[in-house]
């Protein structure tokens, strides 16, 4: 039961470093390269197999809601609702921008 707590930990961990360095195209690449790792773990540590693909599932999943979480929490102080609000500029807009009527 440690190893699979250990590869749904480290499914997490690969999700949030995913989410903060590469875009979501990434996770093509990372879903089955997991899905093997912990199946050729699960099976050296002899789990069942209903077991063993709840696990895998597991890890899947938790692998992408933190790869969301991570590319939220990276992308949401970019965008701020204040912003729009009060009229200003955020900080990467342009400042000093004229209007330009002919």
């Amino acid at each position: 039961m440690t190893i699979a707590l250990v590869l749904i930990v480290a499914s997490a961990l690969v999700g949030i470093a995913t989410g903060y360095v590469f875009r979501i195209w990434a996770l093509i690449l990372i879903a089955p390269a997991i899905a093997v790792f912990s199946a050729i773990i699960l099976r050296a540590y002899e789990f069942g197999m209903m077991a063993g693909v709840t696990v895998i599932a597991i890890c899947l999943a938790v692998c992408q809601l933190a790869y969301f979480a991570a590319a939220y929490l990276l992308h949401a102080r970019a965008d701020s609702a204040h912003d729009e609000v009060d009229g200003e500029p955020g900080e990467g807009s342009q400042h000093k921008i004229r209007r330009q009527h002919k």
